[in-house]
């Protein structure tokens, strides 16, 4: 128990907000940190109300082991002696690429993802695979390969803002907080989504875009920058904006903006407002990485953030930690999955692509996959086309869960290990992926309870698998002494932040250009087109592998998030679903009158890929030709709706976004 707040940094999203945490064995509480350099003393309602999640009766506590239909309570020990033999079994019949490793979500990033890759590699599979499967790194990709990272906002340098495709007042709210400060200071806001979101209530303007028509746009304010505007790259800086106009020159306005559906006046009405009141930033969201072609429509949208703003020039930048022990031993494996279908993908992530574990498992394509250990997703849930995902799991030899509670993931498992919450936990975060150069430590504010961490699992793991060798600490405190050395920052500095925040000297680049292999923004990719792949993202990648039409006539977003909670997690917990009881699907109220459906009652929603009932809820803050859906919901799982068919080539990632659906009143 805790008598004074402790400062640490909150896990629950990407913001990753500094947190004062103060226990009293029965309830927690728990402020925004004044002191934080980033966060400032922001806090959201997630963070603020954390210690519901943490104190929470459902959490699992003791590992648990499926016997028949029945759970029965083991001690850690035996589940890890469990585990090992089972893993170790798979290993010596089919071989260790049998074997997967998964990461989700609410395990976050930095120190676990580096462990469980390297506790799969020494036990000798290639397969570790992650939430970057289906998370985030399309936006990387896509930016990184135009003009070297995803750039950040400087509120007091722009003129204009422009939000694509996403929602920061839900996803995004310190952010967002940020972004209307500087819209009351005077800086445009224009938002470009099929939906008025609560981020375009406060817009200057909103283009209610076709969904699945992003590219279209982007090259639409290309043409516009390099013709109406007269802006010209210049060639020692840029690398085939010659090509990028001579492609563009070919497609005209009309063309464009009639598979946008947006209006040539408010069109040029918008360019205008943009280009005189340059410099501008654009804020690209995740719904845009769900398109068949999802990485060459963030070219796009990067390739006009770079004539925007030629000087907002991201450069991510990172405290060299040293390596884990034992890295060049691990080099002798097969291909991870995935290899075949996005090579891109697996190269840079240097993991397997998880869209095609179902093949793996039910095909035994490109091998067989026979035991899983999921720590920290929910992939029954969150993963495209549930009912395959379903099918795999429990077709497998063997599944261990490690959760904080009883997901529909962990239902299907043998055997399941109790996780503890960031709470707990002690791991670092960097700031620098933003542009900021400090280095955070989320530390144990709370004694370690009935859950294990996610470091303990591993380092006991491969004790159990004899590969101790690659995790010789104690504690993951010693992991992390070593970790650092030699980075500049003493672990023991960390005690003495009020913020639990350290800031680094970043390494200087006083070139002035863009983090590119030759300091260029590439309009044209000779990575990609070296790879097979279009060298310039333009419409032939945009166009969506089929449309609306009389038998699916609206387009759906299996994606609209809320704010209280983080994917599909918290929906247990009553004070997070307090405002939002249950699933609801989203529609114009013009469509449903036409359909004879009013707000609250049921309907059957389908694609051609499954269907399901939902409750409607009216809104004309959404298109006419539009459904939206939040994801995460057991009782509608919106994933019943999506397929594994249609990838982007790039990414591997699968079309969830703008997917041709029909609606219809249920009877009874």
């Amino acid at each position: 128990m805790l008598t004074s707040a402790k400062p640490s940094i909150c896990r629950i999203c990407k913001e990753n907000c500094g947190i004062l945490v103060l226990d009293d064995g029965q309830k927690i509480k728990i402020t925004g940190n004044p002191e934080h350099p980033v966060s400032k003393g922001f806090i959201c309602f997630r963070g603020k109300n954390f210690g519901r999640v943490h104190y929470s009766s459902d959490r699992l506590n003791q590992p648990l082991l499926k016997k028949g239909v029945d759970w029965v309570r083991i001690s850690f020990e035996e589940a890890l002696e469990i585990l090992a033999s089972k893993l170790q079994s798979c290993k010596e019949k089919y071989g260790p690429q049998s074997v997967v490793f998964y990461k989700g979500e609410s395990l976050k990033h930095q120190e676990v993802t580096e462990y469980m890759r390297h506790l799969s590699y020494g036990f000798g599979t290639p397969n570790y695979i992650s939430v970057g499967s289906i998370c985030h790194f399309a936006l990387a990709a896509g930016h990184g390969l135009t003009c070297g990272g995803i750039p950040m906002p400087d509120f007091e340098r722009i003129n204009i803002a422009i939000i694509w495709g996403a929602n920061p007042a839900v996803s995004s709210v310190r952010m967002f907080s940020s972004l209307r400060k500087a819209v009351r200071k005077g800086i445009k806001l224009i938002v470009i989504d099929p939906s008025h979101t609560q981020t375009a209530k406060s817009a200057n303007y909103h283009l209610p875009i076709i969904p699945g028509s992003d590219g279209f746009l982007a090259l639409a304010f290309i043409k516009y920058a390099f013709g109406k505007a007269g802006i010209i790259p210049q060639s020692s800086t840029s690398y085939g904006w010659n090509e990028l106009k001579s492609m563009i020159d070919d497609f005209s306005y009309e063309y464009l903006l009639e598979k946008t559906g947006i209006r040539e006046p408010d069109f040029y009405k918008i360019s205008s407002m943009i280009f005189e009141n340059l410099p501008g930033w654009i804020f690209a969201g995740a719904g845009l990485e769900f398109q068949p072609s999802g990485v060459q429509v963030i070219r796009s949208i990067a390739s006009l953030q770079s004539i925007l703003d030629p000087l907002n020039r991201p450069s991510p930048l990172a405290v060299k930690l040293k390596p884990l022990p034992g890295m060049d031993t691990c080099t002798d494996m097969p291909d991870p999955i995935g290899t075949k279908e996005a090579p891109f993908y697996t190269s840079k992530r240097k993991e397997g692509q998880g869209m095609y574990l179902t093949r793996a498992i039910l095909d035994n394509n490109p091998y067989p996959v026979k035991a899983m250990l999921i720590a920290g997703g929910n992939p029954a849930l969150t993963f495209p086309a549930s009912h395959l995902h379903a099918k795999a799991f429990r077709k497998l030899d063997f599944l261990a869960v490690f959760d904080l509670f009883m997901t529909p993931t962990a239902q299907m498992a043998d055997l399941i290990f109790p996780a503890a919450d960031f709470l707990e936990n002690m791991e670092l975060h960097d700031y620098g992926q933003i542009g900021k150069p400090y280095l955070g430590l989320i530390q144990p504010v709370i004694s370690e309870g009935k859950g294990w961490p996610a470091w303990k699992l591993i380092f006991e793991l491969a004790r159990k698998l004899e590969i101790e060798q690659l995790f010789p600490w104690q504690d993951n405190k010693d992991a992390l002494r070593y970790r650092l050395s030699g980075s500049g920052i003493d672990f023991d500095d960390f005690n003495n932040s009020p913020s639990s925040v350290m800031p680094y000297q970043p390494k200087k680049d006083d070139k002035g250009t863009w983090n590119t292999p030759d300091g260029k923004v590439h309009y044209y990719s000779r990575v990609l087109e070296k790879k097979g792949y279009p060298g310039l993202p333009g419409p032939s990648s945009f166009t969506l592998p089929f449309g609306i039409d009389e038998k699916f006539p609206f387009w759906l977003s299996t994606g609209d998030r809320v704010s209280s909670f983080q994917h599909s997690q918290f929906r247990n917990i009553p004070e997070y679903r307090s405002g939002v009881h249950r699933p609801l699907l989203d529609i114009h109220s013009d469509a449903a009158d036409l359909l004879g459906i009013k707000d609250g009652d049921r309907a059957v929603l389908s694609t051609k890929y499954g269907s399901l009932t939902i409750r409607i809820k009216l809104s004309n803050d959404i298109r006419k030709d539009c459904l939206r859906m939040t994801h995460g919901w057991e009782e509608a799982n919106a994933n019943e709706l999506t397929g594994l068919k249609y990838f982007d080539p790039v990414s591997g990632f699968p079309w969830l976004r703008a997917l041709p659906a029909a609606i219809e009143k249920k009877g009874g």
